[in-house]
């Protein structure tokens, strides 16, 4: 479980705070939720205890396994030939799957993986769409375990790209 002002991150939502635990009374029950207060974002979230394991949030990584990740791109990259073997409703649907993971290891290999396909021809409308939002939620985690600012994490993380 997490406490008040651990540094997670939400699949497909972004990286926040919890900043807040409380009971309330839902449909007769009383419930713990979690307030989390999403970064770059007014939008602040209240997750019940019972549903945190599916919604695979996590905890911001440490700047030891961000560095590791970052310093180790080219491990993410899948084979040409394995990237083009799938097209592009089946890759939407195989990179939704990794980003609702939450894995850190799984945004690397989605901003990897399009990235190389964007180098090759231009993506379409919901791949541009999946990789501009799966680096900026990437960014922000960089920011948080790094203590670097938006714009050096992004080209940090430009940087990091290699295919």
């Amino acid at each position: 479980m997490f406490n008040i002002g651990d540094k997670i991150v939400y699949p497909s939502q972004g990286v926040g705070i919890i900043d807040f635990i409380e009971t309330k009374e839902f449909k007769g029950e009383m419930k713990k939720y979690y307030r989390i207060h999403l970064f770059n974002n007014t939008m602040k979230l209240m997750l019940p205890f019972s549903r945190v394991e599916q919604s695979n949030i996590r905890l911001v990584s440490d700047i030891k396994t961000m560095d590791y990740n970052l310093d180790n791109m080219d491990k993410f990259i899948t084979k040409g030939d394995d990237l083009m073997n799938h097209n592009f409703k089946e890759r939407l649907v195989i990179n939704s799957t990794k980003i609702k993971s939450g894995l850190l290891s799984d945004y690397f290999e989605v901003i990897c993986n399009l990235s190389q396909i964007d180098s090759k021809h231009p993506l379409n409308t919901s791949e541009k769409q999946m990789l501009t939002s799966t680096k900026k939620i990437l960014i922000e985690e960089i920011c948080q375990s790094k203590s670097l600012s938006n714009e050096e994490a992004s080209n940090l993380l430009e940087l990091s790209i290699v295919f």
